[in-house]
């Protein structure tokens, strides 16, 4: 009973405060959403992450909270994004209780509830953000695919951590490792390119049969 009283008052104060983060950062998200309405332009809304990415501690983690509340496409209440994490688009959706650590860099992407990223985590808008084809042309000149990365509930991306491709739900990404094949859910993969290790339970799921369970 004593630690549903603490939970209702830790929700309590945690809503109360975003509420009051999200009036103090009102003129980032206001001039956000007008430079979005007007050309589709995410040029403030990044200007905004990387000022805000810089205040530390927990006043740092409510102004972040406060502003992707009122930009991004979905997000929840109870996530953290921490110290020097940047978010590069406005089409990211957060689930509840979602945890980022430190001066990660997230394109378009989807986080199911109970995600966790470790520090230094880069989720790219997929694998085709750069055109490379012709070769007559600068690379920079040839324009690229965005796709959203879905990242599965209660999942956990380590440190360094590459991702391109999604992640399904209770899966654990290996520290440094570079994903771009999705890896199925339930199972422990690490590597570079990432490959599935081992599972996470017995038998878990019938998705695992055909999976390569070697170490790379």
């Amino acid at each position: 009973m004593k630690d549903k009283r603490r939970n209702a008052l830790r929700g309590i104060f945690r809503d109360t405060a975003t509420v009051v983060f999200i009036g103090f950062t009102m003129p980032l998200w206001v001039a956000s959403w007008l430079e979005w309405s007007l050309s589709r332009s995410e040029t403030i809304f990044t200007t905004c992450s990387q000022i805000l990415s810089l205040i530390p501690g927990p006043i740092g983690i409510f102004c972040r909270r406060g502003f992707y509340v009122m930009t991004l496409d979905h997000c929840s209440w109870d996530v953290g994004f921490g110290f020097g994490t940047i978010l590069a688009h406005r089409e990211v959706r957060v689930g509840r209780r979602v945890s980022c650590g430190s001066y990660c860099t997230i394109g378009m992407a989807v986080f199911e509830d109970d995600v966790m990223l470790g520090s230094n985590v880069d989720l790219l808008s997929g694998r085709r953000q750069h055109h490379t084809d012709d070769t007559d042309r600068p690379i920079q000149d040839q324009g690229g695919t965005f796709t959203p990365v879905r990242i599965g509930r209660n999942s956990w991306i380590g440190n360094s951590a590459v991702v391109m491709a999604d992640v399904g739900s209770d899966a654990v990404v290996g520290a440094g490792s570079v994903v771009v094949k999705p890896v199925p859910s339930m199972v422990v993969a690490a590597g570079n390119p990432a490959q599935v290790i081992r599972q996470r339970r017995e038998g878990a799921s019938e998705a695992f049969a055909g999976v390569s369970l070697r170490i790379h």
